[in-house]
């Protein structure tokens, strides 16, 4: 493979990974705002305990501001993903952001209401259930299982992206062995299986839930199609044989019947798997010998 050929695979599959990894569309909302305002009021008392050196209050105001500032920010975060997570299909479940977002205000609160005003212990702990409540009713909160998945679906997510740099990058090189294959009929066929694989690549892109029922295309399918090209290139080379072109142009029939069943059966939703054509393929691969 040449130099060109294959910088600009490189590039097509460097373009299609910050395709997968960065489709986060604009977003600003004016949602989240009102809780920068809450540690406002702890300035003149942070004031005050620094100017009677109470070290003890200084603290408590100091760690109350960071928890309600710190509370803003990440929920201004988890309401960007939930608009994001609304806006674009992911197999990425949301992280827990405004969970974490209200248990900082709400300790925050709690804070102030005991060890800085002085209220008792059960009332303060009264104060921050109730800040919790508030903060549930004004904004929402993820699903409580997302505490315990985030981290699965974060692996998904690179299974995900993985998965189709994998499938570009296979589509790429049996677009740079085309060239290889000096045949009007044979390259036409190429061209469209390459040309089909792009396309049922960009529908799981964009419905990642196709995913699991296209993997085993993927993987067998794609990789089949790019071990018989490459295969043929290097072999009709040696012997220009009509035999050999037959069994090559075969296989391609079949492969691309079979993209254009599975890329039918996406836009459908159908759930069957291509079990039976795969294996009738690989059967078929292995009688004509091209490989």
């Amino acid at each position: 493979m040449s130099h060109s050929h294959h910088s600009s695979m490189k590039d097509r599959a460097d373009s299609f990974a910050k395709r997968i990894e960065h489709r986060k569309p604009n977003w600003w909302s004016p949602r989240g705002f009102l809780l920068f305002f809450l540690p406002l009021p702890l300035f003149p008392a942070l004031l005050i305990s620094l100017g009677k050196g109470d070290f003890d209050k200084t603290l408590i105001h100091v760690a109350a501001m960071a928890l309600f500032l710190g509370g803003a920010l990440i929920a201004r975060r988890g309401l960007q993903q939930e608009h994001e997570n609304s806006e674009y299909k992911t197999v990425k479940r949301p992280l827990p952001l405004k969970i974490l977002a209200a248990v900082m205000v709400s300790l925050a609160t709690g804070l102030c209401s005991w060890l800085a005003v002085g209220h008792s212990l059960l009332f303060s702990l009264m104060v921050t259930l109730l800040t919790f409540l508030a903060f549930y009713l004004s904004y929402g909160i993820e699903p409580l299982r997302s505490l315990f998945v985030s981290m699965r679906s974060n692996i998904e997510q690179d299974v995900f992206s993985n998965t189709l740099l994998d499938a570009e990058e296979k589509i790429a090189k049996i677009e740079n062995v085309i060239h290889m294959v000096r045949h009007v009929e044979l390259n036409a066929r190429l061209l469209s299986i390459t040309k089909l694989a792009r396309e049922i690549v960009s529908r799981i892109e964009q419905d990642p839930k196709d995913l699991h029922r296209a993997r085993k295309f993927l993987y067998v399918y794609l990789d089949g199609a790019l071990r018989v090209t490459e295969g043929y290139a290097k072999t009709h080379k040696q012997a220009n044989s009509m035999v050999l072109e037959d069994k090559f142009r075969n296989v391609l029939v079949t492969i691309e019947d079979v993209f254009k069943q599975q890329q039918q059966r996406l836009l459908e939703n159908d759930i069957l798997d291509l079990d039976v054509q795969i294996e009738v393929l690989n059967k078929q691969m292995r009688q004509e010998g091209i490989t």
